[in-house]
């Protein structure tokens, strides 16, 4: 699947030079001519990189980059923002709106393509750490929830055991026991689901062989 570019600028030759420059190196390319356009276009296509023209009619390119950067899907999209103002403050000032590069214009179009290769890198770093992490977070999940039943069943187990052998021989008694630790057992694996389901800030805890798992019997009182 090739890397996904927008093109945000009101100017079409602008744009149309952008365009065959990346559409040669294989990237999927779509253009915008603002940002308000550029708006409905993202949240289907989810660019990799944008190119952000800064002076645009209706919404400019810093409008937009601190759009993007505020919306949770779309944070770590790689924005290049492009324009004709050259000096430092209104360099800083583009940075601080949410962009990651600047190009002052006009560019040569290898320092486009660097600058473009450079933020699919970043993007593809971002993508790794955002799938490490989802790893990391299914290894907890697994520690915790094998850790958290594991007891309760083994009590089950030794319940359905004792059972078994009261049946053979008629202590009724014990048989009545064992019905009650197994009730009390429900009521055990009834409450650490209810635990994972009402779970809004996970914090975690280590645990054996240096892997952490979901500390669920913490309180919100006792995060704060």
């Amino acid at each position: 699947m090739s890397s996904k570019i927008l093109i945000v600028d009101d100017d079409a030759n602008a744009r149309m030079i952008l365009s065959r420059i990346l559409t040669k190196e294989n990237y999927e390319v779509r253009e915008a001519t603002n940002g308000k356009e550029a708006l409905e276009i993202v949240g289907d296509f989810k660019p990799d990189v944008m190119l952000i023209d800064w002076m645009m009619p209706e919404m400019d390119g810093e409008q937009l980059a601190k759009w993007i950067k505020n919306d949770a899907t779309l944070r770590y999209t790689y924005i290049i923002l492009l324009t004709a103002k050259g000096e430092t403050k209104d360099r800083v000032r583009g940075l601080q709106s949410g962009a990651d590069d600047y190009i002052t214009k006009p560019a040569p179009h290898q320092e486009i393509l660097a600058r473009v290769e450079s933020g699919m890198r970043v993007r593809a770093l971002h993508s790794e750490i955002k799938q490490l992490t989802k790893r990391v977070a299914v290894l907890e999940l697994a520690a915790t929830v094998g850790h958290e039943i594991n007891n309760p069943l083994n009590i089950i187990y030794l319940a359905l055991d004792m059972m078994r052998k009261s049946l053979k021989q008629k202590e009724y008694d014990k048989l009545e026991r064992g019905f009650q630790l197994i009730a009390e057992t429900a009521d055990r694996l009834k409450e650490i689901a209810r635990k994972f389901i009402e779970l809004k800030d996970p914090q975690t805890t280590s645990y054996v062989n240096k892997l952490n798992m979901i500390d669920i019997h913490k309180k919100e009182s006792d995060k704060q």
